[in-house]
């Protein structure tokens, strides 16, 4: 079964452990995704349940990742049809570093971290929404954030070079009441290590986004005066958007993956063509076409076999991947009206691990079709 990696980076507080308890708690049944999460380890569904129960109904939150400590979470992504038949789709692992790796002394350089955070599929790097507030409001706790635990992720993440970086606002629900999307996002890129990181992983095709999400949703803590988080007992989570940094992983590993193919069908042929940064990625996929001829099928012979999808599949993603984030809402509505459509069609083609894939990813692409609605500002593309 292909299994997809995610490494999780954030500083202490910044939700992590609360971010995946919820997450599955949201994501364990189908619902109207089309897939759901499972855990084959009964020792580890417990443990996420046993946060989840901790969050919602204690007054304390959730003790975060030890420092010593790192938490690996398989889930299965499996799909279940009209006749209630469920069939496994994929393996995502998420693995969760204390935040105190990434901010306190430590002494050795950590290889293992290391060579964890070069085998992943993408990085998943959560940026406090608490922590955003303080430095919109121009408070010396946004300050200290921004020199401190900012530029010790930004450090980190730009030593890696071929994976999407999902930039994941959490608290979401203390943010919005204050501040939208895009103004968090221009101050942001008002913070120059950002926005080299962000225009430099643009120039070579690599996506990066900012994905508001919430794991308690509105009305379930208030801010207080102090800076603390009081829960407000009795009000039952209602989590926001946990789905959308799981959706986006394949459409953009599949950017990558083309664009890298192609860069190398072009050096071994030695041809005089540049894989311009500029281009979108349908002009990059024109390209590949033109060198070899035929169309999806020779894509899909060529990725590496876990994400050799079905040609359809694989046109889909190729489509969602050239479409900017901010066209038109009319035609990004036809859209998604579009993927759903196909969605219904692949899950009632189901009846192997393949095929559950397919219908997976067909779920994935209109989650991740919904958010650009929502939020075209999330794409970081454009910078």
């Amino acid at each position: 079964m292909n299994t997809y990696s995610v490494i999780m980076l954030g500083p202490s507080g910044s939700g992590k452990t609360v971010f995946l308890s919820s997450m599955y708690k949201n994501l364990s049944t189908q619902g109207k995704r089309g897939f759901f999460l499972k855990f084959d380890s009964a020792e580890n569904r417990k443990r996420l349940i046993n946060t989840y129960a901790e969050l919602a109904t204690d007054e304390k939150w959730p003790v975060g990742t030890l420092l010593s400590e790192v938490s690996e979470w398989e889930f299965t992504c499996c799909v279940q049809t009209e006749d209630l038949s469920i069939y496994d789709a994929c393996k995502f692992v998420y693995i969760d570093y204390a935040g105190g790796r990434l901010t306190d002394e430590m002494g050795e350089e950590d290889e293992e971290f290391n060579s964890k955070i070069r085998a992943a599929d993408t990085m998943l790097v959560l940026l406090d929404g608490q922590r955003l507030c303080n430095l919109m409001r121009k408070e010396r706790d946004g300050v200290i954030w921004v020199i401190r635990d900012l530029s010790n992720i930004l450090g980190v993440v730009q030593n890696i070079k071929d994976k999407p970086v999902h930039f994941v606002i959490s608290k979401w629900d203390i943010v919005e009441p204050h501040y939208s999307l895009q103004e968090i996002r221009d101050r942001l890129l008002e913070i120059e290590e950002f926005s080299d990181l962000v225009r430099i992983r643009n120039k070579v095709g690599v996506p990066v986004r900012l994905i508001p999400v919430s794991s308690v949703g509105k009305e379930f803590a208030t801010l207080q005066s102090d800076g603390r988080m009081a829960k407000n007992l009795g009000i039952i989570p209602k989590p926001f958007q946990l789905e959308a940094p799981l959706a986006c992983i394949l459409p953009d590993k599949i950017k990558i993956q083309v664009r890298e193919l192609t860069k190398k069908i072009i050096e071994e042929k030695g041809r005089n063509i540049e894989v311009k940064p500029e281009l979108g990625f349908g002009e990059v996929a024109g390209q590949f076409f033109g060198l070899l001829g035929g169309g999806v099928k020779n894509i899909q012979q060529l990725l590496p076999e876990k994400y050799r999808f079905d040609e359809n599949v694989l046109e889909d993603l190729i489509e969602g991947a050239e479409r900017p984030a901010r066209e038109k809402e009319a035609q990004a509505r036809r859209r998604t009206e579009e993927l759903r459509a196909k969605q219904r069609e692949y899950i009632n083609q189901v009846n192997d691990e393949k095929t559950a894939l397919d219908s997976a990813i067909s779920s994935f692409l209109s989650i991740k079709n919904q958010l650009d609605i929502d939020f075209p500002e999330s794409d970081l593309g454009d910078v």
